[in-house]
């Protein structure tokens, strides 16, 4: 567990680093904080399934250093400054408390979905293996996976891993139809409301970043599942900002106020993003 362990803690300092660069605001409606942070916590879990692949000897060395890099990567690139297509205030990601809980989030993954019995053992071949040379890449990992769902279509972690190495690479139709078989194909995965989130994500994001139709209902199915999901909560408050309903984007986001820490940054620009939907459905008329 030493490895695994040693990159946790890597990827934890990577995630200050980037608190003190400043956070990434992101590209649509005002209170994105949660989506963000959720962002974050795929990250933390897709360093734990690479680190299950690793030790199952189904990925090569030289081409797990290679994925972990680009995911660290991607981890600095969440927090780089972006400006809103609005101009609304867009709360930042909770990048801090990501960095406490990473390593925890991400040694409970590896428990519940890895094999740590298996670190150490000595490599075996597997449907996804890789030689680990220097032709190795994400796109062959990609087409592997893809290879291994053929094979086996009822592995719906399978689905949903394809799903977010897909949205990673702006495949966004691509990736809702693994999100969609992933649901389908599991009563466990259907159980979870962030992969809800993460569907309705990559059906917006294939309409041209849109929430209105599917990706709204996708979201009700989240809340229907937990009505207190902060990334489905923020993700119905964009929705209903988008759709002119800004009392309904208020209500959304002060629910989701309530669950962030009173002092905290993030409650701040939350807060400031609730105020400014209160005022904007004091002069609108209301949404249909």
């Amino acid at each position: 567990m030493t490895a695994f362990v040693a990159a946790a803690l890597l990827l934890t300092a990577l995630a200050v680093g980037a608190v003190l660069l400043g956070p990434r605001l992101r590209r649509r409606q005002p209170g994105d904080i949660a989506r963000e942070s959720s962002n974050a916590a795929v990250l933390g879990q897709q360093l734990a399934e690479l680190e299950r692949e690793r030790s199952r000897g189904l990925l090569g060395q030289a081409e797990f250093v290679r994925l972990r890099e680009e995911l660290q990567r991607r981890l600095l690139a969440e927090a780089a400054p972006a400006e809103s297509a609005r101009g609304a205030g867009r709360p930042a990601r909770a990048l801090l408390a990501c960095a406490a809980a990473l390593p925890v989030a991400a040694a409970l993954l590896y428990l519940q979905f890895g094999q740590p019995q298996l670190i150490g053992a000595s490599p075996a071949q597997g449907p996804l293996a890789l030689d680990g040379g220097a032709g190795s890449s994400a796109e062959s990992l990609l087409a592997r996976l893809e290879a291994h769902l053929a094979a086996s279509p009822e592995d719906a972690r399978g689905w949903v891993m394809l799903g977010r190495l897909r949205m990673q690479r702006d495949r966004f139709e691509p990736a809702a139809q693994a999100y969609e078989r992933a649901l389908a194909v599991s009563a466990k995965v259907a159980r979870d409301p962030l992969i809800w989130c993460e569907y309705a994500d990559a059906v917006g994001m294939a309409q041209g970043g849109r929430l209105a139709g599917r990706p709204r209902e996708l979201i009700d199915r989240a809340l229907a599942l937990d009505a207190a999901h902060p990334c489905a909560l923020e993700m119905a408050g964009s929705a209903a900002w988008e759709a002119g309903d800004f009392d309904g984007a208020s209500r959304f986001w002060q629910r989701l106020l309530a669950l962030l820490p009173a002092e905290s940054r993030e409650h701040a620009e939350l807060a400031a993003a609730v105020a400014r939907a209160q005022q904007r459905a004091r002069f609108s008329l209301p949404a249909s």
